[in-house]
């Protein structure tokens, strides 16, 4: 019944970011986040959850996700538009549709990554298991994701091209 005591803080960025578009670039944890904006936030109180993250992509797509230690950062590398289709809306960075929005600072720790394999939904999936916390809820820990899809449609970023799209990231608190 815990798990049900999830605390929900939708808190899409002002400007919008990078837009998960089912079957092209979407992440979601625990079934949140899917078709959001950059930047959402779920809270699961003291922790103590399995995450469970999966995302949409194109078949036989190969997606890495990739995890930091602080909140979500809007804009961190903006990329050029790519031609996806369905199209992944445009974001509020120079007119893109695709930013890399994990702060990747070096007071944020190193950034880890994970691949994603077929679960036995037949879903892109990967789980992490996150203990318990003592302390006021939803202020113990951050886990910030966002995954990178493998795909001839994508432009990449500016920084590293493609061929590949981001997903949107989600911010998790404990």
């Amino acid at each position: 019944m815990r798990s049900f005591l999830l605390t929900t803080l939708l808190t899409a960025s002002i400007a919008a970011q990078t837009t998960g578009v089912p079957g092209i670039n979407d992440l979601d944890v625990n079934g949140f986040g899917a078709g959001t904006t950059s930047c959402a936030s779920i809270c699961y109180p003291n922790g103590g959850v399995t995450l469970n993250y999966s995302a949409s992509v194109p078949a036989g797509a190969f997606v890495l996700v990739f995890f930091t230690l602080c909140p979500c950062s809007t804009c961190q590398l903006p990329g050029p538009s790519n031609g996806c289709f369905p199209a992944i809306p445009a974001t509020a960075c120079g007119g893109s549709n695709q930013s890399l929005d994990l702060n990747i600072t070096a007071a944020c720790g190193p950034v880890l990554s994970a691949p994603m394999s077929i679960n036995s939904a037949g879903v892109l999936g990967l789980s992490i298991n996150i203990p318990s916390f003592t302390g006021l809820p939803c202020t113990n820990a951050v886990l910030t994701a966002q995954a990178i899809v493998i795909d001839p449609c994508g432009a990449g970023l500016f920084a590293v091209p493609g061929p590949f799209v981001l997903t949107q990231a989600i911010t998790t608190t404990f």
